[in-house]
């Protein structure tokens, strides 16, 4: 059957027209084989401008479609539920990211930036053709528990939310403390392994002395920040230093706190060990007004390398400011030192005055956090990426911010990266609404982009299995590999590792890129 493609060229508002010709990319379009309609839309991601896309569509009986917009993560969700919508299987919609890929990078070199349109265009109508639809399947969720590990202010808002949602939600607590949130509350209990996906995820907890196991359907992680290490160079030259969470305590119950107070952002201002952190300003911002007001006689100083007040904080700066507290910026070429044989001065550069200044303190405390050590074990058991600075890696900051890449599990507050209360709430309750929407589905949906394995080719040499991120490959009964297709994210990392070439990864098949690359590079090989 002789293929019906649609070509959508996206302005992406003003910023596409102002270095590429449109019209050329359109008569291109129009006069290359099978391509039935050509449209040109201002912005597809408006979904108002989708419908006479999908009208034509529909009128045409158009069967795939080539769109040239942005980045897909803008564009695919809502994009390609229309085509389904509209009869198009979503596989056969090739999405181009000209946006990114051809005018940003080519703003100032517009005859480069169309000839690089214009060869994208002909890749995508050639691999377009290529394409095979695909299906999707269902598989019934087999519990409906929303497991959060962490009781703190984060692991809590999780639970409530997830609760009010109408899921049934299992805390995990390290501690043996009491706490009053929604479900049950498993006490001096700890992740210590995880199989399955998200959905059907059946996982081990170390509950006191026994290992029990635990389904779930979704799973968010929080933490909560490290607090209990101080590394660097001032916290060994000041013995008595605390953690800022530390002075907010004192500062609450109102017990007896040691003056002068210095506040400074990292226990390492060097960053040899712990890098300086801007994210509890707001933290320290609030803590050293409460203790001003509490306690108008004491003196106290704030030493940052940057400080970032969002928002509201910025009024908060200011209260700071006119209560006399004093705030004193360093650089790396005079970040603050304390000498261990006179710990109870901290010598620090001024950087705005240029002057060398000694204060003399009686309580010095950290804004800086420590993530926490948990973070690395939780990741490597339900394998998921962990960030460089030893928080867990979400999702898309813009669409997913409290995703994992791991779908059904959520993570949240500071076992992201430390943060202050407030920000730790509503992140929680984000992820809580996050995780009992998924479980509320009742079904996991998976398939489509996904890899198979030939298994004529197979060694079961087992590079598969060790390498992929999400358990997917395994040895069946006939001895060979083959892919839980519940649990593969379409990454295809398991088709470039494997020394066989015994898989491949549907939708994107050695014959696809293959003719997708020969166009781009304009001949044969």
């Amino acid at each position: 059957m002789k293929a019906k493609i649609q070509v959508v060229l996206c302005k992406c508002c003003t910023e596409i027209p102002s270095v590429l010709r449109l019209e050329s990319l359109s008569k291109l379009a129009s006069e290359s084989n099978n391509v039935m309609s050509v449209m040109t839309v201002d912005a597809i991601c408006d979904g108002k401008q989708l419908a006479p896309v999908m009208n034509d569509v529909k009128q045409k009986e158009l069967d795939r479609a080539v769109v040239l917009a942005c980045h897909k993560k803008d564009v695919s969700p809502t994009l390609l539920r229309a085509y389904r919508r509209a009869g198009v299987n979503e596989f056969m919609v090739e999405l181009v990211n000209i946006r990114e890929e051809v005018v940003l990078p080519h703003a100032n070199e517009p005859e480069r930036a169309q000839a690089k349109a214009e060869a994208k265009l002909r890749a995508a109508l050639a691999r377009s053709l290529m394409l095979q639809p695909l299906e999707r399947q269902t598989e019934e969720m087999k519990t409906r528990n929303v497991v959060i590990i962490g009781a703190g202010v984060a692991g809590q808002a999780a639970a409530k939310e997830a609760a009010k949602a109408g899921a049934h939600t299992v805390v995990l607590e390290k501690s043996g403390k009491t706490l009053k949130v929604p479900g049950v509350v498993m006490q001096h209990s700890t992740l210590v392994g995880a199989e399955g996906y998200g959905g059907n995820l059946k996982l081990k907890i170390r509950a006191g002395e026994k290992v029990e196991s635990l389904d779930a359907a979704a799973l968010v992680i929080a933490t909560g920040g490290g607090w209990t290490q101080l590394k660097g160079s001032l916290a060994k030259a000041v013995k008595d230093a605390v953690p800022l969470y530390k002075l907010n305590e004192q500062v609450q119950v109102d017990a007896p706190i040691k003056g002068p107070v210095v506040v400074v952002d990292s226990p390492d201002p060097s960053g040899k060990t712990m890098a300086v952190q801007d994210f509890a300003w707001d933290e320290t911002l609030e803590t050293v007004v409460e203790l001003k007001k509490k306690h108008p006689e004491t003196e106290i100083w704030v030493v940052f390398q940057e400080m970032r007040a969002f928002g509201l904080s910025e009024l908060v700066y200011k209260e700071a400011a006119d209560a006399g507290i004093k705030f004193i910026r360093y650089d790396k070429g005079g970040v603050p030192k304390a000498d261990p044989k006179n710990p109870g001065v901290l010598s620090v550069r001024d950087f705005s005055q240029g002057e060398q200044l000694n204060i003399r303190f009686g309580t010095l405390a950290f804004a800086s956090i420590p993530a926490n050590p948990d973070n690395r074990l939780i990741a490597e058991v339900l394998r998921i990426p962990m960030a460089a600075d030893g928080g867990i890696r979400r999702g898309s900051i813009q669409r997913w911010p409290v995703s994992t890449p791991r779908p059904g599990v959520f993570v949240c507050g500071s076992a992201l990266f430390p943060k202050s209360r407030e920000a730790a709430e509503a992140e929680g309750e984000a992820a809580g609404a996050m995780a009992s929407a998924f479980v509320k589905r009742g079904t996991i949906e998976f398939g489509g982009v996904v890899a198979e394995v030939e298994q004529e080719k197979c060694s079961a040499c087992l590079t598969c299995v060790r390498t992929c991120p999400y358990e997917a490959p395994f040895i069946g009964a006939a001895g060979k590999a083959e892919i839980r297709i519940q649990a593969c994210q379409g990454c295809g990392m398991c088709v470039g590792i494997c020394p066989s070439k015994a898989i491949e990864l549907r939708n994107y098949t050695d014959d696809q890129i293959m003719i997708e690359t020969r166009t781009l590079l304009g001949g044969d090989f």
